[in-house]
């Protein structure tokens, strides 16, 4: 059943992109009669291509699969191209490619997809406030990721700096190098033939 509307949902995005892009069009019409299967765990569910370069439902084996990580989903909304991240292709490799190119540069309007619900003002708000709060979301990642280092290499010394690293290593290095003299130095005093 989530199969059967995951593939209803992604034959309906995908083709309102399609009509808008006909170069994409062009690029998946040669591949008229071939089928794809996309994989994001737990959903599966199979497309092909029909004539004129469109898509729809398909069942039966398929020409190449794809197989995507679930967390990326949802950035596609904004990125089509961020479903293809971390993507397993297997299959026909110009089927494949063919489907990946056009999958990477397809540019979605999420206000257009929200304008058929909401209307068009409220869609180009709810967009600009899930940009806003993405936006946000990366930078306060980022500066945690920063304060989290810090903390952990000045504040609370538990993972040492690179520059402390190097350091360190040199003074190894150095210490090694002495302790080889040294033996070699004990080694010619301690050996009786040297003293005759």
């Amino acid at each position: 059943m989530l199969d059967q509307f995951a593939t209803q949902a992604a034959v309906a995005l995908l083709n309102r992109m399609l009509v808008r892009e006909s170069w994409a069009r062009e690029r998946l019409a040669p591949f008229a009669g071939r089928r794809v299967r996309f994989s994001a765990a737990p959903f599966a569910f199979n497309i092909g291509v029909i004539e004129g370069g469109l898509v729809s439902a398909a069942s039966g084996e398929p020409d190449v699969t794809i197989a995507v990580d679930l967390a990326n989903v949802p950035a596609a909304l904004f990125d089509a191209g961020a479903v293809l991240r971390d993507v397993r292709l297997t299959g026909d490799a110009q089927f494949a490619q063919a489907m990946s190119f056009v999958l990477q540069n397809l540019r979605p309007e999420p206000e257009e997809e929200l304008a058929r619900l909401v209307g068009d003002a409220a869609a180009v708000r709810m967009v600009g406030f899930a940009r806003a709060l993405l936006a946000q979301a990366r930078d306060a990642g980022a500066r945690l990721a920063s304060t989290t280092a810090v903390y952990l290499v000045t504040e609370n010394p538990m993972l040492a700096a690179r520059g402390d690293v190097d350091q360190f290593a040199r003074d190894v290095a150095a210490l090694r190098d002495e302790l080889s003299h040294l033996e070699q130095r004990v080694q010619a005093l301690s050996d009786p033939q040297e003293h005759h």
